[in-house]
């Protein structure tokens, strides 16, 4: 009996003693790592306290520390560390982890080329684990590929020897990280670094891990992730929002040369997918960019409000690419031209066009190139594309008189635009003083040098052009606007242009006689035989070529076509003093007609430059008299109208079954007045389809194309000076007055 009671007596005095032991032990080793840590890494170390808790197998380490070299600047440094083990658990072979907690996790990295400040200390270890030379090494064998195949498929318990892993409860909460590029002077501070892992599992079941941090300069990212260990498969959604992308500004200068960069970066993406194959991996989200500026080092700016795209699926692997949308609001850039030919763009980029150093001719001998393998096709769609509130200002340099522009309200709308399939893209912009711009684009993308697109310009100001027209003939432009129409096809860069030109009212200031032009034109007396009585110059420019060609500018066709134009009927004397015994002394100066009418074609969709011209000059009195009003009155003929009408639209539908068309443009409609009524093939078509169309509904479309001619004079109007919602007015007659003989708007002066 005596014995057991010794037996237990030493037992716990053995346990006592372990106990003991345990406790004292960790403030050992601390105090022999402080003292001896320049030894062991090569740099002061700190650390508060060690304690370790045999009963509950818990090892807490407080402020810990390993300074720089100059032993006061913390290198690496934490508040408090924790980790929680169970021992008991290795009988039943499992490691056990019910806890690991790090709080203040403090680091900061600074690189200078390939240096590193903790570069002293990996060398240290580099040259303590030197391996003895004299040994004799072992022929090796190169297992990389095979292991890098191998190293995600195998089954965690087999690799850990038939244990299971169980750890739970990873936090790391309140971190800062610093990484300091000395070479560019770029710092990144990542502030309130934390992590968040319930349970990490070694077997078929994922692993949720949480990251979330604060960047100093500006935006938060949060990471999580779902990790299966044995399957491989993953899903990760990142959260970025509003990370301030002047962080980047320091590596931009081996790009760009600019004086200022600014904007905010905003992602929310998910990715799935498996370790062994990341190419494989389905990406989806949204990714958005907003109030970038790029400054200049000119001052001037270049930026967008809001850029946004939304992915349906990306996958490398696969070549799909799915977006359901691209909106661009808000952007705004300029170019300008130089003098010497660069333009603010070449400045700009002046960091990549300087010559890269010649690399090193590689002599070794080089295995034999592999078979190529056959690239899977590019499967690439957007949705939607949308550009908006656009803005793009240019200014040219290079004539004597500088050239400055602005093109505003540029819009871009296109949907299923396929990489390979033909889509259409529709754009339109607004020009100074009430012109617009259309444009529509049809082409596949995979084959730039095959499309179709139609131009139209209407009511274009022609004195903003007056320095390129002082630069090459001497005279400038004091007056007149110009509608354009160009319908171009192109098939493997052959393009065929049909272009006409609509200008009234154009006229010339006196030749400047200090230049010295690149065309001697006579210009005004060109103009002047040009003008027909009515003061319109209208012609046709074809062009054909090979866009590839050196040689081939598209401007330089047209604008030579129009020289050439001046010249020949300037040399004319013939048609000189033809045209002054048809028109007499009416041919000078502004002749609008009688000065309340303006005639238009009840059958058109749109007006003339001509009319756009007239409107615009009656409405210059309101911005002298402000108790002016004026009112258009639309009338015409219905009778005349309809029987005028009914004809159109049998010419239009025999025109677009003849033609397979579906849709028209300027140069259509053209064609379609061109039938003539006794073309056989039209009076059949004719005969055959009359009386399909009704008179009420005729008399109603027609109504509807006088309410559109309304709203669109009403709208240039408002854009010219003096001119509000209350002083100008368009309308239509009353249905009962519409007996008008000639189809005209009349201007009803009031006072306010």
């Amino acid at each position: 009996m005596k014995k057991r009671y010794i037996a237990l007596i030493v037992l716990a005095a053995l346990i006592v003693l372990v106990i003991a032991a345990l406790k004292i032990a960790p403030g050992i080793a601390k105090n022999y790592v402080v003292e001896h840590s320049e030894e062991l890494i090569g740099r002061k170390m700190k650390i508060e306290n060690i304690d370790f808790s045999p009963l509950s197998f818990t090892i807490t380490v407080d402020d810990f520390a390993i300074f720089e070299p100059d032993g006061t600047t913390p290198f690496v440094a934490f508040e408090k560390f924790r980790i929680n083990v169970n021992p008991t658990r290795l009988i039943a072979k499992e490691i056990s982890v019910s806890e690991i907690y790090l709080k203040g996790l403090y680091t900061r990295v600074a690189q200078r080329g390939d240096l590193f400040n903790f570069s002293d200390i990996l060398n240290k270890f580099a040259a303590d684990s030197t391996a003895d030379t004299t040994a004799k090494e072992e022929p090796k064998v190169d297992t990389t590929a095979a292991d890098s195949a191998q190293a995600l498929n195998l089954d965690p318990t087999e690799a850990l020897g038939g244990f299971s892993v169980a750890i739970e409860n990873i936090t790391l909460e309140k971190g800062n990280i610093i990484y300091e590029d000395l070479k560019v002077g770029s710092k990144i501070h990542i502030q309130d670094f934390s992590v968040a892992i319930p349970a990490v599992y070694f077997s078929n079941k994922n692993t949720d891990i949480g990251v979330n941090l604060k960047f100093a300069n500006g935006g938060d990212l949060g990471v999580k992730v779902q990790f299966n260990m044995q399957t491989q498969d993953f899903g990760v959604n990142v959260t970025l929002n509003k990370l301030a992308l002047a962080v980047a500004k320091p590596y931009l200068k081996d790009f760009i040369n600019y004086k200022d960069f600014e904007g905010t970066l905003g992602v929310n993406l998910n990715v799935a997918g498996n370790v062994n194959n990341v190419l494989s991996s389905n990406v989806s989200g949204t990714v958005s960019v907003d109030d970038i500026k790029l400054t200049e080092t000119s001052g001037k700016a270049i930026g967008v409000a809001h850029v946004g795209v939304g992915i349906a699926k990306a996958n490398v692997n696969e070549m799909d690419f799915r977006v359901d949308s691209v909106i661009v609001d808000g952007a705004y850039a300029h170019l300008d031209l130089l003098k010497n030919g660069k333009t603010n763009i070449d400045i700009l980029l002046e960091p990549l066009n300087k010559p890269a150093k010649a690399a090193p001719v590689d002599t070794t001998a080089k295995d034999e190139p592999k078979a190529a393998e056959k690239s899977k096709p590019l499967k690439a769609v957007i949705n939607k594309l949308q550009v908006v509130n656009t803005n793009v200002s240019a200014s040219d340099h290079t004539p004597k008189q500088t050239f400055n522009y602005k093109v505003s309200n540029i819009a871009v709308n296109g949907s299923n635009i396929n990489f390979n399939t033909p889509c259409t893209i529709n754009v339109s912009a607004a020009f100074p003083e009430g012109g617009a711009l259309t444009l529509k684009y049809k082409g596949a993308l995979s084959d730039i040098g095959t499309m179709d697109a139609y131009i139209s310009v209407k009511n274009l100001a022609l004195k903003h052009f007056s320095p390129y027209s002082h630069h090459y003939t001497g005279y400038p432009i004091s007056s007149g606007t110009m509608a354009f129409a160009s319908e171009n096809k192109m098939n493997d860069w052959n393009i065929e242009s049909k272009n006409t030109i609509d200008i009234y009212n154009i006229d010339v200031a006196d030749k400047d006689g200090t230049t010295d032009p690149e065309y001697t034109v006579p210009m005004k007396v060109g103009l002047y035989i040009l003008k027909d009585k009515d003061d319109k110059i209208q012609f046709d420019v074809p062009v054909k070529g090979n866009v590839k060609d050196p040689e081939f500018s598209y401007l330089k066709i047209v604008w030579q076509t129009v020289m050439n134009l001046l010249i020949k009927v300037a040399l004319s004397p013939l048609k000189v003093v033809g045209n002054v015994a048809a028109t007499g002394a009416g041919a000078v100066g502004i002749d609008l007609g009688k000065n309340d009418e303006i005639y238009i074609d009840p059958l058109a969709s749109s007006f003339t430059s001509e009319q756009f011209a007239k409107a615009q000059k009656m409405v210059e009195a309101l911005a002298k008299d402000k108790k002016l009003k004026m009112n258009f009155v639309q009338n015409f003929n219905m009778k005349k109208t309809v029987e005028a009408y009914k004809t159109h639209k049998l010419k239009t539908d025999f025109y677009k079954a003849t033609q397979n068309k579906t849709t028209l443009n300027e140069l259509d409609e053209k064609a379609i007045v061109a039938i003539e009524d006794k073309d056989s093939a039209y009076a059949s078509y004719a005969a055959e389809h009359a009386k399909e169309l009704d008179r009420k509904t005729m008399e109603k479309e027609i109504l509807a194309m006088a309410e559109a001619r309304n709203q669109e004079l009403l709208k240039t109007l408002q854009q010219q000076p003096g001119v509000t919602k209350k002083n100008v007015t368009v309308t239509t007659a009353p249905r009962g007055a519409l007996t008008q003989r000639k189809a005209m708007y009349k201007v009803q002066i009031d006072v306010q």
